[in-house]
């Protein structure tokens, strides 16, 4: 997965790309202050199964 500053159809745009272990760390983060619980959810971008 990916983390990005802006859609990448706009001329310039910043970010990373996430492996399987930094992607788990943002949700248990999201898990440490009880942030799992939302109504939507933005996904593009997969790279691969991890």
């Amino acid at each position: 997965s990916v983390q990005f500053s802006n859609h990448t159809g706009y001329p310039t745009f910043k970010g990373q790309i996430l492996n399987g272990q930094q992607l788990w760390d943002l949700v248990e983060g999201l898990e440490a202050n009880d942030l799992l619980y939302y109504t939507h959810l933005l996904t593009g971008y997969i790279g691969s199964v991890s």
